[in-house]
């Protein structure tokens, strides 16, 4: 590869990362949040760090589920993570979620995650198209066809119920 093919694909990359990963002063709040998409970079910020690090050391995800999860094929699976930085849902919830999907090797290029605002608003996704009321709200894809959702706190588990999502036909 060429040089100046290297430094058009650095270039590319570069402005795709700066395209995640931004905030807005939310009026209602009068604070930043998190605002459109997101990478788990977006965690290591400022606005994440008092609640997403701690959560996410200290959750102790259930092994035999974790074992069972592993057994799963990600092949045609894709997650759409939607969540607020300003939600006490998504401080406990999201870490936990990102997690499991750690221990279980979840290949995260097929995580899109968007962070809306106390409107429920990003300029990347639409949450009222996608019938997204309560954040956050994990949608889980096959083949690009939605086979279930885990929204605000799980039903038993985060595992249990990623577990009883993936193990659908």
């Amino acid at each position: 590869m060429n040089k100046s093919m290297l430094f058009f694909l650095f270039i590319l990359f570069n402005l795709t990362v700066s395209a995640q990963n931004k905030t807005i002063e939310d009026t209602r709040l009068k604070k930043h949040v998190l605002y459109g998409k997101v990478t788990l970079e977006a965690f290591e910020m400022d606005i994440c760090k008092d609640w997403y690090g701690k959560e996410y050391k200290t959750y102790k995800a259930k092994n035999g589920i974790i074992k069972k999860l592993k057994k799963q094929s990600f092949q045609n699976i894709r997650i759409d993570l939607i969540l607020a930085s300003w939600c006490h849902d998504s401080h406990r919830e999201v870490p936990r979620f990102i997690k499991i999907l750690d221990e279980i090797r979840f290949p995260f290029e097929k995580l899109n995650m968007n962070a809306l605002d106390t409107r429920k608003e990003s300029p990347d996704y639409n949450a009222k198209v996608n019938n997204v009321s309560r954040v956050p709200t994990a949608i889980v894809y096959r083949n690009n066809t939605e086979i279930g959702r885990i929204i605000e706190t799980p039903h038993k588990s985060l595992e249990k119920d990623l577990l009883k999502i993936l193990s659908k036909n």
